[in-house]
């Protein structure tokens, strides 16, 4: 992608804006010059732009399989909830799991009473 030059906007008059009796003046865009570089020390390499640093650990990349990475950037994607979500979501299934658990009860005592009642009197 091809830098753009900077620009400095300046205020000139409108010749067609000053007719139609307007007071606002048309913006103009001018080019600016570029900074001048930054001076390089004697005896220093200036890194490439497209020239990418190597870690000194990077062989380590290789002893790990492939989903372990995958797995940290799926995690990084995560939303996670905040306490109070989680605090609210932990009492809507304990409530749940509470109900669920009574009428499944119910339901046993019921069915046990029947089979009793039907097979054992």
């Amino acid at each position: 992608m091809a830098r753009t030059p900077r620009r400095r906007t300046s205020t000139v008059p409108d010749a067609a804006a000053a007719t139609a009796g307007s007071a606002e003046p048309r913006r103009v865009r001018e080019n600016l010059a570029r900074p001048a570089a930054a001076p390089v020390a004697a005896g220093v390499a200036r890194p490439q732009p497209n020239e990418r640093r190597r870690s000194p650990f990077a062989f380590f990349g290789k002893l790990t399989p492939r989903f372990a990475g995958d797995i940290v950037s799926e995690l990084r994607k995560v939303t996670w909830p905040t306490f109070a979500e989680t605090r609210y979501l932990t009492m809507v299934v304990a409530i749940v799991a509470i109900a669920v658990g009574l009428l499944l009860g119910g339901v046993d005592l019921v069915f046990g009473w029947v089979v009793e009642k039907l097979f054992f009197t």
